[in-house]
């Protein structure tokens, strides 16, 4: 890190010295977005970890998720865990990896954590990964700053009932936690780490909506142009602004859904509600005011040096046709259907470079890339669960 003193003042103290600043997002466009007319829905976000034999359960015991498949890849060193947060009672395949889960994975109307181990880092003392939320952009005297990349990803987050009550449950379980409930200046809201140091935002909801204890809430990624990238997840991908929360002259933060169409027709005071009444999440883009005049200011996508984050993905009724009208739209992309080996998945950028992953709804990946290791053992999930609970490595 270089001294304070050696340092020009971020982009967020240099917005702040230029005055109010206060840009919100613009109407919506009347034609149907292209994720819309392809039925995209916002299916998982995916992070980079150290050791699955502590990230899996880690979220299986502290927050209820489940296995639901599972990808190796042994030709290019690196195995997918899908992780979701289930209703109580839900079907779920029993063998874990099989056709049946991977149908499961790709025909879901849900949202997975998807955990991607690149092979050998579980045994490398020095590897770290990032988890956004250091950079350059803050003040120097931050004990966040870092002199590298802007900060881009920013947390996953999970609604419940009782933050504190959760949150007092989770530390007895040995979580960590970067800010508890009546810490800071927003309180009733928690920060927990995971294993890599990823922040998980524990949030209230409205009582009395769920059983479960937890749903799994929001996905936050910081922005440099707030109302471009919002126009780009709403009129081009079809999901709804449902809550703009605006900090003058500092930050605004914008909730997507992927909302039904009678949800869409409710009044705008009950869509704001909606991250905290509905069971899917939502996407959350922090927009630090003053980053969009800024030609220098880029977020780090997490993509390159240093790694965290990966993507977001959105699950597509037709991926040839959607991303023949993203294309003709001029949406950038970063690997098209047809192009290396994995088929059947396509990546655009959002306006602010972010991988967005579209996925064909029902497809398979194709069992000569998985190897040995393609569905052949039978009750896998049954031997997976004792195996998680001490040290092996992934294969």
């Amino acid at each position: 890190l270089k001294p304070a003193s050696s340092l020009p003042p971020s982009p967020r103290a240099r917005a702040r010295a230029a005055g109010p600043m206060e840009p919100t997002a613009k109407e919506a466009r009347t034609e149907m977005p292209i994720g819309r007319k392809y039925n995209a829905s916002l299916q998982q976000c995916m992070l980079r970890i150290k050791d699955p034999a502590v990230s899996v359960p880690f979220y299986e015991k502290n927050f209820g998720m489940k296995l639901i498949h599972r990808y190796d890849f042994p030709e290019f060193k690196f195995s997918l865990y899908f992780l979701e947060k289930t209703r109580d009672g839900q079907p779920l395949p029993d063998d874990i990896p099989s056709a049946a889960s991977e149908k499961y994975l790709w025909t879901m109307p849900g949202c997975v954590l998807e955990l991607t181990h690149n092979h050998g880092t579980e045994n490398d003392e020095n590897f770290k990964v990032w988890s956004g939320n250091q950079g350059k952009d803050l003040p120097t005297g931050s004990p966040l700053y870092m002199d590298g990349p802007n900060r881009g990803f920013g947390h996953i987050a999970f609604n419940m009932d009782d933050v504190e009550a959760t949150s007092e449950a989770l530390e007895k379980n040995g979580v960590k936690f970067q800010k508890r409930p009546n810490e800071g200046r927003m309180k009733g809201i928690a920060f927990a780490l995971d294993p890599d140091g990823y922040w998980i935002e524990l949030v209230p909801r409205e009582k009395g909506l769920f059983k479960e204890p937890f749903n799994f809430s929001q996905v936050m990624m910081r922005v440099k142009d707030g109302p471009k990238t919002v126009e780009f997840y709403r009129d081009v991908m079809g999901m709804s602004l449902v809550r703009e929360m605006v900090i003058p002259n500092d930050f605004t933060n914008f909730f997507l859904m992927n909302l039904s169409e009678k949800e869409r027709g409710a009044a705008a005071e009950d869509q704001a509600q909606m991250p905290k009444r509905l069971w899917q999440p939502a996407l959350e883009l922090t927009f630090n005011h003053g980053t969009e005049k800024d030609d220098e200011f880029q977020v780090h996508t997490g993509n390159t040096d240093p790694q965290g984050f990966g993507h977001i993905g959105f699950i597509v009724d037709d991926l040839k046709a959607m991303c023949e009208e993203l294309d003709k739209a001029g949406v950038p992309f970063f690997k098209r259907p047809d192009e290396g080996k994995m088929r059947g998945l396509a990546f655009v950028l959002d306006p602010s470079g972010y991988r967005v992953e579209l996925i064909q709804r029902g497809m398979s990946i194709d069992p000569a890339l998985l190897g040995k290791t393609a569905y052949r053992r039978p009750r896998l999930r049954a031997r997976l669960q004792p195996e998680l609970q001490r040290p092996w490595r992934g294969r």
